[in-house]
């Protein structure tokens, strides 16, 4: 290895390490901190505990009514990222198979969405929530998860179909392969990488998403984890060896899902990207 290539490989280790330091060293200090009572966290937080507890965490059950808001946030994510899976999965094959004046329109004007942010819409949209009555309903919920997720996802299954050969398409066909089967049999596992990279972003969207389910959701019966959080700091400012505890419950959930999926995650993170 020259000089030159071992200074690069320097640099380049030292930029990963100090971006891992970013996102490790807050992640510690919390974990840490929701083992130790108040008195040893106002003394010292970078401190290792000198009696470990686990009344933070039992506190930190009992004031979120943790397994109520934890259910509810699971059923958002679920069928929020089902949802999307389907129809962003269809609508873009279509697309990316049917190209004409049609399907280029509203896939310009779909794309659009991207540009948008929700903080633009969001007295409309309420509004609109109001008016079709889904308010303090999870449904409500899911059903702004997906349209607010369709552009993106639909875009990253656009570029990942044109790179799949049609000739495979076509043999199915030949072979008696009707569209639905020949979508679902086919083509998804062809791009399944790519949906589960869609899965895998917008999961952490919605597990972590406040503003919108905020709005819609205002009874205490179908709050979701992050709104008990939110709650929870309003209510116990001063109470940090509570609020540490429960932000580790908080995220234990999505960082299992994301070790677990990491394969997936990176074997469909690029396939986006390349057309045919």
């Amino acid at each position: 290895m020259t000089r030159k290539k071992r200074i690069h490989t320097m640099i380049r280790l030292v930029l990963i390490g100090l971006s891992s330091l970013i996102v490790i060293i807050p992640l510690y200090f919390v974990v840490l901190n929701s083992f130790k009572p108040y008195s040893e966290i106002a003394a010292n937080i970078a401190a290792w505990p000198k009696a470990p507890t686990l009344a933070n965490f039992r506190e930190a059950f009992r004031r979120l009514n943790f397994w109520l808001a934890l259910k509810n946030t699971v059923i958002i994510t679920v069928f929020s990222s089902i949802g999307c899976v389907v129809l962003s999965g269809m609508s873009g094959y279509w697309i990316a198979r049917h190209p004409n004046v049609f399907t280029r329109t509203w896939e310009i004007l779909i794309m659009c969405g991207m540009c948008i942010p929700f903080q633009c819409i969001m007295i409309t949209f309420a509004k609109m929530i109001g008016l079709l009555k889904l308010g303090n309903h999870l449904f409500g919920v899911i059903l702004s998860f997906w349209v607010f997720s369709l552009p993106m996802s639909m875009f990253l299954v656009t570029g990942t179909v044109k790179s799949v050969p049609y000739e495979i398409e076509e043999a199915a066909v030949i072979d008696g392969c009707r569209p639905l089967s020949l979508y679902w049999l086919v083509v998804f596992p062809l791009i399944k990488g790519t949906m589960f990279t869609i899965v895998s972003l917008n999961v952490l969207t919605y597990w972590n998403d406040y503003l919108m389910t905020q709005f819609i959701l205002t009874k205490n019966a179908y709050r979701t984890l992050q709104i008990t959080m939110q709650s929870l700091f309003n209510e116990a400012f001063f109470s940090w060896d509570t609020a540490v505890a429960a932000v580790t419950l908080s995220i234990l959930p999505l960082f299992l899902f994301f070790v677990l999926a990491q394969k997936q995650v990176l074997d469909g993170v690029t396939a986006g990207s390349v057309k045919g």
